[in-house]
């Protein structure tokens, strides 16, 4: 769908006042426009409206209308500097697009990052399938339902040949 179009169904269910919808749409359009600073200053105006000041802090933190509470919960929810960084989840270096506020909040936290050693590069993978397998428990789980699954299909096999035979 359109960029426009899915803006126009957020608009619609927030008149509805569905609030939930409206919120996973501009997620899904965020995902797809990570480097949008139009679409994250929508996302932090939404968690913002239903009272959720560290989601406000992440998502309005590279536009000019942050205050100070929702940056500090933000801080609160993510304490390294490198995790902050992170969880922004931009693509691309928005230095030259940002306010001189939000300049100086990112260019602060990308120092901080630094001093922590942790500083990622844009881009950089985050979250579930971010590095290589943490536990052979993972692994483990991975093939304990390849078998499962096998099992299955192979019932079925033998299912379904018994009944062919049966119904000749």
């Amino acid at each position: 769908m359109a960029k426009e179009h899915v803006l126009a169904k957020v608009e619609a269910d927030l008149r509805r006042g569905h609030v939930h919808p409206a919120m996973q749409r501009l997620a899904s359009l965020n995902a797809a426009y990570p480097d949008d600073l139009e679409l994250r200053a929508r996302r932090a105006a939404l968690h913002r409206q239903v009272g959720n000041l560290a989601e406000a802090g992440r998502w309005g933190f590279l536009s000019e209308d942050a205050n100070a509470e929702e940056v500090a919960a933000f801080e609160r929810s993510y304490p390294g500097a490198g995790q902050r960084l992170l969880v922004l989840k931009v693509s691309a270096d928005p230095s030259d697009r940002l306010g001189p506020l939000a300049g100086a909040r990112l260019r602060r936290l990308v120092e901080q990052a630094g001093q922590e050693g942790r500083a990622p590069t844009a881009g950089a993978k985050v979250g579930p399938g971010a590095g290589e397998s943490n536990s052979w428990r993972e692994d483990l789980g991975c093939l304990v339902a390849a078998v499962i699954g096998l099992i299955v299909v192979a019932l079925a096999v033998v299912g379904l040949s018994t009944a062919i035979r049966w119904a000749l």
